[in-house]
């Protein structure tokens, strides 16, 4: 289960402050519902409406994006969000856990074929 501390919640929820789509924001609070569990919170982003990814879990659509990403790897939390809000369709808010997900396995593990987890 990938999932993120109280403390790392928070230092994301402070870098998207002024982010201008309030859906990553939307996405964080969710993140906190299910206590930082990043699939929980996929799964219930997933099945709002306007998401396309009903049938697709948070591993699955994060190996979708690995060539997006590893083109350009971004470290930082913001550019990776936006690499991967680029490379999905809308809302944002699924972008949101696929990027903490990334960012918890490590970049250069994730970039790594074919020892993703």
């Amino acid at each position: 289960m990938a999932s993120i501390s109280k403390e790392e919640l928070q230092h994301y929820r402070t870098q998207l402050s002024n982010y201008p789509d309030a859906g990553a924001k939307t996405a964080l609070d969710t993140i906190e519902k299910y206590n930082g569990n990043l699939e929980a919170a996929f799964t219930e982003l997933s099945k709002q409406d306007g998401a396309q990814f009903r049938e697709v879990d948070l591993d699955e659509l994060a190996r979708k994006c690995r060539e997006t990403v590893c083109s350009q790897p971004a470290e930082d939390f913001l550019g990776l969000l936006n690499l991967v809000a680029g490379f999905l369709p809308p809302p944002v808010s699924l972008a949101v856990p696929v990027t903490l997900y990334i960012l918890k396995i490590g970049i250069r593990n994730y970039c790594q074929e074919p020892k993703f987890p």
